[in-house]
């Protein structure tokens, strides 16, 4: 005989998200009749999935991020995939504001003074700079999953992108 398992689940919609907030941190995780209730925001089957890939990339991302504190005192962030509306250096600022004492931020512009959507952030201590990459990478900013990585010399990253190519036109017979 199969039994069948019920995955009970429905969406609430708010018009107010202070409302929508309240109602998640009041309800996640409580009991009713002896089922736990997960209550969070709805997202994006991409969204989900960096979540669910999330502590797996997080013991990564920090050994990465030491090994290059290490070698680089780590200070300099790349930031891409930035909501249109994150479009003036300020803007970007108080986004990582949060995380310690920025010493520069810039958001990068076309020829026409028009945001590309990514720029850097530099904070005055790796420990800052490494928070802010932990907690920021893949996190949902209006619209968008940010995209945040220690942010490389051009020369260096040049030298990556010619490795790689030689790589995939250097075939083993």
């Amino acid at each position: 005989m199969k039994m069948e398992t019920l995955k009970c689940f429905g969406f609430v919609n708010f018009e107010d998200s202070e409302d929508a907030a309240r109602s998640v941190e009041a309800l996640n995780g409580k009991k009713f009749e002896d089922k736990e209730w997960y209550v969070e925001n709805a997202q994006k089957q991409s969204e989900r999935e960096i979540d669910l890939k999330g502590g797996i990339e997080q013991e990564y991302l920090q050994e990465k991020v030491d090994k290059y504190v290490d070698v680089n005192e780590g200070l300099n962030l790349f930031v891409k995939n930035l909501d249109d509306s994150i479009n003036t250096d300020d803007k970007l600022r108080e986004l990582f504001s949060e995380f310690g004492t920025i010493t520069s931020c810039k958001v990068l512009r076309d020829d026409n003074g028009i945001s590309r959507g990514s720029g850097f952030v530099a904070f005055s201590t790796a420990e800052e700079s490494s928070r802010a990459l932990l907690e920021m990478n893949g996190k949902m900013v209006i619209s968008k999953a940010l995209y945040v990585a220690l942010a490389q010399r051009r020369e260096d990253r040049s030298a990556k992108v010619q490795r790689r190519r030689k790589k995939r036109t250097t075939r083993n017979y």
